[in-house]
């Protein structure tokens, strides 16, 4: 009952924040998170479409403020790209759930309200379902609790929480279910049929000796060839498929640098070389560190040499309590550091402790007055003095649920931080089998240290750190630089003469789709949405990236479709040169028709390999030539010279002089066959997908809708 009246009381919002996360993301596959709510707007009404159902912009915009709200509740702070994942993933989920519940609708898969109670109503229900109603003090799902619980539910008057349950429980799960149908479904007509295996095996037994002629196409100067448009056209429409292009733009910036400089290192170097001798003088080191705002905050403990976690731990170490050693170099941060004190310390300790509370841990509401609970803590601590059992005091009167029924033990390591600090002191600095009573925040802890191990040395050591960063001057000079540089390049022909001007490092980025968030390894949607509201040949105003600003120029804005030439230029030109170069090549060889007359014509030598097998993807002393390894084993190439190759460097011809085969005794075909059968099952699901996304028409409006 405690359990169903918890729910109640934190709302529908918890029930996002435990389950919407982990049940979504199977559908989406990546690591997704956040967009702040009110964020919404813009004339479209609509973020896009699939197949023909339109995807409601504000139905969209709910769902990524529900995710966020469950980032919140698991302590996920909020970030500009943490948004941008967030909205990727539910555009995600969206086109999975459509895909998969057309295709299962189509094929008559359904998921039942009887399987659907089946399932979360039993030990198989998703894991973040069951620790809503998993008592505490036996780790048991609690299948009636789950079960009143969600009865409830069905019943409740308010469309808030049922519309968040169907959202982000229901609905997940069935689209969830139907997936692993599916994707059964399409595993199950993996098969690999043994006859398979055994060919492989005895084509990758065999190899062959041959003789053969390399004709580099670097032999033929770039300069005798041309590739025109038409070329590049002629083959880009040969094949279109590879040479699809989605709707992008093209951009090229310049930086400039407003990363802390030398006099800005220098600044905090000498500012905490004047401190060094006031940390040394202290007598109150927290206050210190405290008042001089360090951005290590202090330890009031012990730590272990090997868990000391910066460069200069060994002159820590070696220094005489009170000592002080820096500035040094710590990532982006000067340090100086004091010495304060040095003890033996456990690494790992046992104890056993009786609490009794002052204050309810789950809703911080007080339980009993600090003199009572004192009071009932003596009392018991003068009965296990005299002689009573510590286990039983602790089964019967201990309000700690997680180790009462253990006689009150734990064990704990010294990286257990989180311990209060009074628990923690006592556990790992009180001798083995002491005993006393211990307050902490909680209430009051008769403690009993059972037993220490694998003692080391560990030190106190208080941090002053202060990190280097950049100047007033000089971020103003780096955005002084960047305003002068855009205000004198408004169009592309300006802006490549001052970067050729000012000798400056011109970049280019391209493929930059409209709902982007990073360009070349800068995230900022706003530049993304400059890109694409302007048209091409615009410059921008410089864009603030902290260490840098950035001016740039729309260079280019393509169309979805195939390539153009001069896009498709960088990829198509060296193959068509290749081919052309490959024709010249064997003009020049002509008639020749024995290896030894095409290395005459051609000034080459005759090359042998002794031992070529079928599965190898080299050519000793050439490279990954298929083709050729493929005439070698062509038996209508045995004793005989190949027509001419073209292959990826250059054109050959070959003579197979022998085919063998070296034995096989090890194989076992049936686990092979398996393995392989297993792999095409693993592929099926990403691989069907995979087509029925490409096979769909998807319309990505989300920047239209403010997105």
């Amino acid at each position: 009952m405690s359990i169903i009246q918890s729910l109640r009381d934190k709302s529908a919002v918890l029930l996002t924040g435990l389950i919407a996360i982990s049940l979504l993301g199977f559908l989406v596959q990546d690591a997704f998170i956040g967009r702040t709510s009110g964020l919404f707007s813009g004339p479209s009404s609509t973020v896009g479409s699939i197949n023909g159902t339109s995807i409601d912009a504000r139905e969209f915009n709910e769902k990524v403020r529900l995710m966020e709200e469950s980032n919140r509740q698991q302590g996920v702070q909020s970030s500009e790209m943490m948004t941008q994942n967030i909205i990727e993933s539910v555009w995600n989920t969206y086109i999975q759930e459509n895909l998969i519940k057309t295709e299962t609708n189509k094929l008559g898969l359904s998921f039942t309200a009887k399987e659907m109670s089946e399932l979360l109503f039993s030990n198989d229900a998703p894991q973040e379902f069951k620790q809503l109603f998993t008592d505490p003090n036996t780790g048991q799902f609690n299948i009636q609790a789950a079960r009143t619980w969600f009865a409830n539910v069905k019943k409740s008057k308010q469309s808030e929480e049922v519309n968040m349950v169907n959202n982000q429980l229901i609905e997940p799960l069935i689209v969830r279910q139907l997936a692993e149908k599916y994707s059964s479904l399409i595993g199950q007509a993996s098969y690999i049929p043994k006859w398979m295996i055994e060919k492989m095996n005895t084509d990758n037994s065999q190899f062959v000796s041959m003789n053969y002629v390399y004709v580099p196409y670097s032999t033929v100067p770039d300069s005798s060839v041309r590739v025109s448009d038409d070329d590049i056209n002629k083959f880009v429409q040969a094949h279109k498929e590879e040479f699809k292009q989605e709707k992008t733009r093209s951009i090229a910036y310049v930086t400039f640098d407003a990363n802390p400089s030398s006099a800005d290192s220098a600044a905090v170097y000498n500012k905490l070389e004047s401190l060094k001798e006031e940390l040394k003088n202290t007598a109150d080191a927290k206050a210190f560190v405290a008042r001089n705002g360090s951005s290590i905050p202090f330890f009031d403990g012990f730590v272990l040499k090997n868990r000391l976690a910066m460069d200069a731990k060994d002159s820590i170490v070696s220094l005489p309590v009170g000592g002080v050693v820096g500035p040094y170099l710590d990532g982006g941060s000067y340090v100086i550091a004091k010495k304060l004190d040095v003890r033996s310390v456990p690494d790992s300790v046992k104890v056993r402790h009786i609490l009794i509370g002052v204050v309810d841990p789950r809703t911080g509401q007080a339980k009993r007055t600090d003199s009572a609970a004192k009071y009932t803590a003596d009392s018991l601590f003068a009965a296990i003095k005299a002689g009573a059992d510590f286990r039983t005091m602790a089964a019967t009167f201990s309000e700690d649920e997680g180790s009462k029924n253990n006689g009150g033990e734990y064990n704990f390591s010294s990286q257990d931080l989180n311990l209060a600090k009074e628990f923690y002191n006592y556990a790992f600095y009180k001798p083995t089998g002491s005993r006393d009573i211990v307050k902490t925040e909680f209430g009051y802890h008769i403690m009993e240290v059972m037993s220490q191990k694998n003692f080391e040395e560990a030190y106190k050591v208080a941090y002053i750190a202060k990190p280097i960063l950049s100047s007033v001057e000089t971020d103003n000079a780096a955005s002084s630089a960047a305003t002068q540089f855009a205000g004198n390049s408004r169009d592309i022909k300006s802006f490549d003469a001052n970067v050729t001007k000012n000798g400056i490092n011109k970049r280019l980025a391209d493929n930059i789709k409209e709902i982007d968030y990073t360009v070349a390894g800068m995230p900022s949607r706003a530049f993304v949405k400059w890109i694409w509201e302007n048209k091409v040949g615009t410059v921008s105003e410089p864009f603030d990236f902290k260490d840098k600003y950035v001016v740039a120029v729309i260079t280019g804005s393509y169309e979805e479709g195939v390539q153009s030439a001069a896009t498709a230029r960088v990829m198509v030109e060296p193959l068509i040169r290749n081919q052309k170069k490959a024709e010249v090549l064997k003009t020049k060889i002509g008639n020749a028709n024995t290896l030894e007359a095409i290395a005459a014509a051609t000034q080459q030598q005759v090359g042998q390999v002794d031992t070529l097998r079928f599965g190898d993807q080299f050519v000793p002393n050439v490279g990954p030539e298929i083709k050729v390894i493929g005439a070698a084993f062509n038996k209508a190439n045995l004793s005989k010279v190949s027509g001419l190759i073209d292959g990826q460097t250059g054109v050959f011809a070959v003579r197979t002089n022998s085919v063998g085969a070296l034995p096989n005794l090890a194989a076992d075909v049936e686990s092979q066959r398996k393995s392989m059968q297993m792999q095409m099952k693993q592929y099926s699901t990403y691989g069907s997908f995979e087509a029925l996304k490409k096979a769909a028409k998807i319309e990505d409006t989300r920047r239209a809708a403010g997105f």
